[in-house]
């Protein structure tokens, strides 16, 4: 029985690309969540990191009036 290998090529490839989608989810976004202060769309300020509370928190930021806090992750 023979299995099929990928080449060193195709692995680089798809770590790359994984990489790449790691980089783009960790980079501040929206996340669909009204600021309790005004309103708008609320960021995750840090996606790649989570509070290690009680229950765990992420933190987050309004871009229109500078609110901060947390949301539970």
């Amino acid at each position: 029985m023979s299995k099929q290998l990928k080449s060193l090529n195709d692995h680089d490839a798809e770590r790359w690309n994984a990489h790449q989608e790691l980089q783009r989810l960790s980079r501040r976004h929206p996340n669909g969540i009204a600021c309790p202060k005004c309103g708008a769309e609320l960021n995750d300020s840090n996606p790649s990191r989570t509070l290690l509370s009680n229950p765990p928190q992420k933190d987050v930021d309004c871009g229109a009036c500078g609110y901060r806090g947390c949301r539970l992750a």
